[in-house]
């Protein structure tokens, strides 16, 4: 009896696509892409490539897939700039994102994920004159940040204020917003009401929001009217307190759901 050995591109279509789908999109694409030309045709569909994650989670918090350099250099100058108009969906992790939205064009990306964000982050992606302004404000739709609060200081409930801001000057077509915090166990909740960077920002295209803060006012403050076509509002917020003195910017028509849950902070 003779020796035999198979190889993946003995394997039939149907055996490959069940394989790849036991692996995560970012171990497909690095580990196959390259190999062979029908293995490509099949890990090139919109299954694999449609949505990138860059972020691992760990107890211990988010962490960059890409802190190899060999991994990082393979996807920045070979994998991203080949797929670039079949991703829609990219999880970046702050340490990363730079290079990933520089490396390619991305022109049908409509989400983004972003981990461990901060105020440097966020501006980065208003200034940079290397990437196309046109992606943040007219294709992105869907959002979900985690910011990075491991030190708890006063100044960190101002800089989370001009992050929060800043989310609506970059990203101007904003559908749905998650901010979510649910890693961290010592939350910096959102204060609308005591910060005035925060007490008129307004987006007409938001329809979701998931979010934290502070106490009942700062639910309230997201009720004032500032998000007309607001349909669901999830919200966990620290105390009831309530001063009654929101002012109203208008109505909420369009409110199908809303969620109000409260964890009390000692």
């Amino acid at each position: 009896m003779t020796n035999s050995c198979v190889t993946l591109t003995d394997l039939p279509d149907e055996i490959l696509l069940m394989i790849c789908q036991k692996l995560t999109n970012f171990d497909v694409i690095y580990c196959l892409k390259g190999l062979h030309r029908r293995i490509d045709r099949i890990i090139h569909d919109s299954i694999f490539t449609s949505h990138l994650s860059f972020v691992k989670w760990t107890k211990n918090g988010f962490l960059d897939r890409l802190h190899c350099d060999i991994v990082h250099r393979r996807y920045c100058l070979q994998i991203l700039p080949s797929i670039h108009d079949r991703i829609k969906w990219l999880d970046l992790e702050v340490s990363s994102m730079k290079q990933i939205l520089c490396a390619a064009y991305y022109p049908s990306l409509n989400s983004l994920g972003l981990y461990n964000i901060d105020e440097e982050s966020i501006r980065f992606l208003s200034t940079a004159q290397n990437l196309s302004s046109e992606v943040f404000e007219t294709q992105i739709t869907t959002l979900t940040v985690s910011l990075n609060e491991n030190e708890q200081n006063e100044e960190i409930y101002e800089s989370r204020a001009r992050i929060f801001h800043s989310i609506f000057v970059v990203f101007k077509r904003l559908t749905t917003l998650i901010v979510d915090q649910s890693l961290y166990q010592k939350l910096v909740r959102l204060c609308l009401t005591d910060e005035p960077l925060l007490t008129h920002f307004r987006s007409s295209t938001l329809l979701q929001l998931t979010i934290n803060v502070q106490c009942f006012d700062d639910c309230l403050s997201l009720l004032d009217g500032r998000f007309p076509s607001l349909h669901t509002l999830d919200v966990e917020l620290a105390n009831m307190y309530c001063s009654n003195e929101i002012s109203n910017q208008g109505d909420l028509p369009n409110l199908k759901r809303l969620s109000i849950s409260c964890t009390f902070e000692t």
